[in-house]
Order: structure tokens, then C-alpha cells, then sequence
């Protein structure tokens, strides 16, 4: 086989490590990132051949500058740590949201419209709200946002402190993350299922504070923590969601295999959304029952809001133009 042959029949290989290496470089959900080890081998062989045959330095050249660069890529996709912990977050995780845009707003659209719809009929119709919140949710909202009461009283005498009112609210919040994304198994079913429910319960508790209470005192409670905690539950589904449509729809591949590569390319989102409520819970347990004065609590919570929406569409893209 002439230098040329050879340089022939491998180039197909070269040229399919480049555009996997592209791909990865640029942390697109939907690289084929098994492929890459397998192929990275393949380079690495015609490597050695063509060095043992003393092939064109070009060729050597090339090929072993897509070694290095696989070998580079391979290595920070593996590695591990805190900084791969950090990199996921602030980098994987604003990306895979933005990559499934049209699911994140679809996810936004299910979680909040059917919460505004209740929120607004139940002052006129209180029936559903108890029906669905029961007594001792009401009695529980009464205490909590009643004419005279504070959240912050009720939050004392139920956990004692700020820290264990924390503890509680991140078990709580990131528990409905894992459920809401271990439901996108059954198709996707169990991911809307917990995001309906949540969405109603959401606006029942709304619409009954509306009724009965004080709407200033929930407004000011939940202004903060609501914009990391509600998105990331919104995002969780999106997470289940899209294992879901691989197991209803898993094109050429097995629906087994199509099941694992959708987990990978939600894992970014799910423990993004567990990020995001992580913080809502420190949030709820630290600032939230501060006694302040309205304006303050809005404008803080605006703040928030606008930092979430920001670090969504904002954060990394650098990495994916210096790719």
C-alpha cells in the first residue's frame, strides 16, 4: 500500500475524531460522546502505523496533533473534583438549558399558567383550593400568612432555627427534583404528573391566601427563594422529560441505549435544578424571615430573578466561542 492509499482509507477516521472533538468542545448535548474514546483509539493506531512506516511528517504531524487534542478533551470530560463539579454548573448546566430551549419554555408554560388559573378563580370559588389543600394545609397558611401572623414565628416554633428550617427546605425542594425527574422513566408521565400537581398545589395556595390572608406577607416570603426553587423544578421536568421522549421515541437506537444517552444529556440539567433549590432553601431559611421592610424584600427578590434569568442565558458562553 502506497503512502497515498493509506493516507486515503485512513482520512475518513481523522476526519470523524475532528468533528466529535468539536462537538465536545463545544459541550453540545447531543455529541455522540461514545463514540469518542472508540475512535480516538482508532486514530492512535494509524498513529503508530504510520510512524512504523515512516509515512509524510504531514501526516504524522496531523495525526498526532488529534491525539493530543482528544487526549485533551478525554481528560476534562473525565476529570473530577470540585472544578469538574463547578465547571458542570456554571458551564454544562446554562448551556443544556439553553440547547433545549423550546422544552424550557413548554416546562415554564405547564408549571405556571395552570398556577395563575387557579390562583385567580379560587378567590371566587374557595372550594376547589380546600378541597384540594385540605385542613391542615389551610390551617398551616392561616398561621403562616393570616391578617396578623409572620411566616417568621411560624418558621421558630416549627424548626427552632434558621439553619434547621434550611435543612428541612433543601431535603424538601431537591426530593421534588429527583421525583419529578425519576418520573420522566414512564415516558415522561410522572415528570408532568409532579409538575401538574405542583403547579395546582402552587396556585391553591396562592388563590386561598388571597381568600383569607394577607397576600403582602406571602408575596414578601416567597419573592426570593421562588426564582431559584420554581425554576429549578421547571428544569428537573425538563430533565425527565427529555428520558421520557427517548423512551417514547428512540429513533435508530435501541430504546435501552437511547435511554442511557438521554440520562447523560440530562444529568447537567438535574443537578443544576438541585443547585438552583439548594439555594432557594438557604435562601428560605436565612433571609426570608428577616423582618424587613416590603420594599426591601421586593427589590431583593427582583434582584433574584433577574440574577437566574441572566446566569441562563448568559453563562458559558466564552467557553463555547473560545471552541
Amino acid at each position: 500500500m502506497t503512502p497515498a492509499q493509506f493516507e486515503k482509507n485512513i482520512e475518513p477516521r481523522w476526519q470523524k475524531l475532528e468533528q466529535l472533538l468539536t462537538e465536545a468542545e463545544k459541550s453540545k448535548p447531543a455529541v455522540a460522546v461514545e463514540e469518542l474514546p472508540a475512535t480516538f483509539r482508532q486514530v492512535c493506531h494509524d498513529l503508530s502505523v504510520a510512524q512504523h512506516r515512516m509515512s509524510p511528517q504531514r501526516l504524522t504531524q496531523k495525526l498526532n496533533a488529534l491525539a493530543i487534542r482528544a487526549y485533551r478533551v478525554l481528560e476534562r470530560r473525565s476529570a473530577g473534583g470540585w472544578e469538574a463539579f463547578v465547571r458542570l454548573f456554571l458551564v454544562q448546566f446554562p448551556q443544556a438549558v439553553r440547547a433545549e430551549w423550546k422544552l424550557f419554555w413548554w416546562c415554564t408554560a405547564l408549571f405556571y399558567l395552570p398556577a395563575v388559573l387557579i390562583a385567580a378563580i379560587t378567590p371566587a370559588h374557595p372550594e376547589w383550593a380546600m378541597a384540594l389543600l385540605g385542613p391542615d394545609s389551610m390551617v398551616q397558611i392561616e398561621s403562616m400568612y393570616g391578617e396578623s401572623s409572620k411566616p417568621s414565628d411560624y418558621v421558630r416554633e416549627s424548626f427552632g432555627s434558621g439553619f434547621a428550617a434550611f435543612c428541612f427546605y433543601i431535603w424538601n425542594n431537591v426530593s421534588i427534583d429527583f421525583k419529578t425527574f425519576a418520573g420522566g422513566v414512564l415516558g415522561g408521565v410522572g415528570s408532568l404528573f409532579v409538575l401538574l400537581f405542583n403547579s395546582i398545589y402552587l396556585g391553591a395556595v396562592f388563590g386561598y391566601v388571597h381568600y383569607s390572608g394577607n397576600p403582602l406577607t406571602l408575596y414578601t416570603w416567597v419573592v426570593a427563594h421562588g426564582a431559584p426553587e420554581l425554576t429549578g423544578v421547571v428544569i428537573s421536568a425538563m430533565a425527565g422529560l427529555r428520558v421520557g421522549l427517548s423512551v417514547l421515541r428512540p429513533g435508530r437506537l435501541e430504546r435501552r441505549a437511547a435511554l442511557v444517552l438521554a440520562g447523560r444529556k440530562a444529568m447537567p440539567l438535574l443537578i443544576g435544578a438541585a443547585v438552583l433549590t439548594s439555594l432557594a432553601a438557604a435562601l428560605e431559611g436565612f433571609w426570608s424571615p428577616l423582618d424587613l421592610p416590603p420594599a426591601m424584600k421586593f427589590t431583593a427578590g427582583g434582584v433574584c430573578w433577574l440574577l437566574v434569568a441572566a446566569f441562563l442565558m448568559f453563562s458559558g458562553r466564552r467557553q463555547t466561542d473560545e471552541a
